[in-house]
């Protein structure tokens, strides 16, 4: 668990609930995470919340895999996401599923006191309001579950003079922007995780949650009644950490921030709007992350099936593959 921590987030400070900074969606997988400035599914609810006030009809977005089975074979992670239209109001909703998987407590003499699923989850609304054709805002809160300890681990294990805990529960809120800049460019910025530590009943001890910002362009480099191609870039820093070293100045820091921070450029090729290719450049420093991403997906009767593929950004062999569905009303 501790590798996985660290591909996810290095800073300064230990966030907690960093699961909350891994990607659901296959299609933006495959375009290497450059989703906040296109963000035209339910999966803005977790990307881009502004992006569902352009979104014409609900639609449903579900994605399931597994966190990167080369390091343990049973983590897995489902996201469903949500988007309804009610009188020109645009509501959002998700949920995050993820396990790290189970564990077994072994007392000192080597006594197996049985086994658990250790998991954490994040349930969130989000609503969108368009201002014009070209810029829309969103905002979303997000109700934040870890479940660390079973509770029976403390009855068999009255030396930690614990009676009961093993959780964590914190809340958060996001914020959105969507700007349209022309009909074939968009602008996507974020600001994520905005909420209190989350704390854990069990110690009395908390963590920081991941802040994250992104920034993100997306444009059409052509469209044809047939053909489209899309190109998009990002830029996400995890705030949470910045400026910790004091004995730089501020414009060393700045400029190190901006090393730090996770890069990436994506592409889209579709045809017909049935049928999608997509590949994707990913580079994080300090996290040691950097590759290709590939994918593609197919749209038939308003269903459509996407598979993301982003294994070649870590520096260990692991095979990352994400399916996600979503379909339109």
């Amino acid at each position: 668990m501790t590798s996985l921590i660290l591909v996810l987030i290095i800073s300064a400070q230990r966030p907690g609930a960093t699961f909350l900074l891994i990607p659901p969606s296959a299609k933006a997988t495959g375009m290497a995470y450059a989703w906040t400035a296109i963000a035209d599914d339910a999966s803005a609810n977790y990307y881009n919340a502004a992006g569902l006030a352009f979104i014409k009809r609900p639609s449903l977005t579900v994605s399931y895999f597994k966190v990167l089975p080369g390091l343990h074979p049973e983590m897995p992670y489902l996201y469903l996401g949500a988007v309804q239209v009610i009188n020109g109001q645009y509501i959002g909703f998700d949920m995050i599923y993820f396990s790290p998987g189970k564990t077994q407590p072994v007392i000192e003499i080597g006594i197996n006191l049985g086994e658990y699923t250790v998991y954490r989850m994040a349930i969130g609304s989000n609503y969108a309001r368009k201002f014009s054709d070209f810029f829309s805002l969103g905002l979303g809160c997000k109700l934040i579950y870890a479940h660390l300890v079973a509770d029976w681990v403390w009855e068999k294990m009255p030396e930690l003079g614990i009676d009961i805990g093993g959780t964590g529960i914190s809340y958060a809120f996001d914020l959105n922007l969507l700007y349209k800049i022309k009909p074939y460019l968009s602008m996507g910025l974020t600001l994520h995780n905005v909420g209190p530590d989350i704390s854990y009943t069990e110690s009395g001890s908390s963590d920081p949650l991941p802040l994250l910002c992104r920034l993100g362009l997306s444009g059409k480099l052509f469209e044809f009644e047939n053909l489209s191609m899309t190109l998009s870039t990002e830029m996400t820093k995890v705030l949470e950490g910045m400026f910790a070293n004091t004995d730089n100045s501020f414009g060393e820091n700045m400029r190190y921030e901006f090393k730090e921070a996770w890069k990436a450029v994506g592409m889209e090729l579709k045809s017909y709007k049935i049928l999608a290719l997509r590949t994707g450049y990913f580079y994080d420093c300090e996290g040691d992350r950097k590759g290709w991403t590939f994918g593609g997906g197919i749209n038939v009767l308003n269903l459509e099936i996407d598979v993301g593929i982003d294994e070649q950004i870590f520096y260990f062999e692991t095979q990352s593959r994400k399916l996600s569905l979503t379909y339109t009303f």
